[in-house]
């Protein structure tokens, strides 16, 4: 009886593919003309007067554009905190096995050694860090109230600034480009790439390499768990800053006048310089995609502070040329 059964499903089946496999040849067939036509009408638009009109108009914005890319790659991403100690300096030496036998649905004794960025904690402890997440991320992840911790504060807080500033500036000139070659949309959709190729825009895969800090709590079973996760982006480290230098009194620190250099502070500097590099000139009103950045005219390591008449806009091009150096 049940060979039976098959043998109706199988006869059953055969009589539904013969029925329907000219259906299947036909949409074969279309898709495939489909393609074809479609292929044929993006060769004859990347031959087009128009798009090798278009593609010698925006030469020069395209090669600001690859300027910036390459700029970009050669900005810092390493955005996190190291502290000065050597806790947990060994842990990859040892081996840990759990030998219980119980099923646990969650492995309490797991832990993780191999990133200094995730904290065994009580309940409490988790509950307490996502209310005040800048207080419990320097206690337990070792951010010492010191100049030092400021400095590299400072520099994290640059680096992550100029990535997001360079990204978003790029994100706005790639729009701009884009608005202003209008090519047709089944270009866009289906050959965005060769599209881009063909122009010579270099579109870089840049990711912000966000630290994150987690506080993780594991019942005593192993079966439930919670967690709060602080990422380590401009906000929080702004915060981290501040927090430190209420702890040291940083206005009476020259070392510490870094952690003053905000995002506010920068906006309100490139304002004060009517967005005009205090270099060489150029400014957003004849380039709106400038890309403008705040510098120190006295270099902080050299006892500059973190104040209005020691701070410039400079074009980001004048600003890696200058570097540390005093400019008169």
């Amino acid at each position: 009886m049940q060979y039976l059964i098959y043998a109706i499903i199988l006869v059953l089946l055969f009589m539904l593919l013969q029925a329907i496999w000219p259906v299947l040849l036909t949409l074969a067939i279309g898709y495939g003309i489909y393609r074809f036509i479609r292929y044929r009408m993006k060769e004859k638009y990347f031959q087009s007067p128009e798009f090798l009109d278009h593609k010698a108009k925006i030469d020069s914005t395209i090669n600001d554009y690859n300027e910036i890319a390459n700029y970009v790659q050669s900005i810092p991403n390493d955005n996190q905190f190291i502290p000065d100690n050597a806790k947990s300096k060994y842990s990859d030496l040892a081996t840990f096995e759990n030998t219980s036998r119980q099923d646990y649905k969650r492995d309490k004794n797991e832990k993780h050694l191999n990133s200094n960025n995730v904290y065994s904690a009580s309940l409490q402890v988790v509950r307490n860090a996502s209310e005040q997440p800048i207080k419990y991320l320097c206690k337990y992840f070792d951010i010492p109230a010191k100049d030092e911790s400021l400095n590299q504060l400072e520099e994290i807080d640059t680096n992550i600034s100029r990535m997001e500033n360079t990204v978003n500036n790029l994100k706005e000139r790639e729009q701009e480009i884009q608005n202003g070659f209008n090519p047709p949309k089944f270009i866009l959709k289906y050959y965005k790439k060769e599209l881009l190729d063909k122009t010579g825009m270099q579109v870089p895969e840049i990711n912000i390499d966000y630290a994150t800090y987690t506080f993780e709590y594991v019942s005593a079973g192993g079966n439930s768990s919670q967690k709060s996760t602080i990422t380590f982006d401009s906000r929080t480290v702004e915060a981290v800053e501040e927090y430190i230098s209420d702890k040291i009194k940083y206005k009476k620190s020259a070392k510490a006048q870094r952690s003053l250099m905000t995002n506010s502070l920068r906006n309100s500097i490139k304002e004060r310089d009517n967005y005009t590099c205090q270099m060489c000139g150029a400014s957003i009103a004849q380039q709106s995609l400038l890309l403008l950045e705040v510098d120190h005219i006295m270099p902080v390591a050299k006892g500059g502070l973190t104040t209005p008449d020691n701070l410039q806009t400079l074009c980001w091009k004048c600003n890696r040329s200058k570097s540390d150096k005093i400019i008169a």
